[in-house]
């Protein structure tokens, strides 16, 4: 899968255990970057304290941040969205925007 992507600079993971040292390994192996995160770096960056009590809750507000995300990408808009699946968008913006791509976090998605 890493092959098909031409010019890959970097990777970010959430997470560990053994799914991440296989990405680390393949990461090490063509010299790209990896960055490895947990949950609470994006989750700190896009939602409210408030909004992280609880698991469930920062499921909910990701799933929504994740498609004003989808949006205002103008990529298009899935017939559903699994939390993995927008937690993993997120974690794809924060690592856009830890790699300077984006300056800031676009207006049309700051709450």
């Amino acid at each position: 899968m890493l092959d098909e992507i031409t010019g890959l600079e970097r990777l970010i993971i959430e997470g560990g255990g053994d799914l991440a040292e296989i990405w680390e390994s393949e990461a090490e192996w063509r010299g790209v970057e990896l960055r490895q995160i947990s949950a609470a770096d994006w989750r700190t960056q896009f939602l409210h304290p408030r909004e992280q009590r609880s698991g469930s809750q920062a499921k909910r507000v990701a799933d929504e941040l994740a498609r004003r995300v989808i949006d205002w990408s103008g990529a298009a808009r899935p017939t559903s969205l699994r939390h993995d699946a927008a937690e993993a968008i997120l974690v794809g913006l924060w690592g856009v925007l830890e790699a300077g791509w984006l300056d800031q976090l676009p207006s049309e998605l700051r709450r």
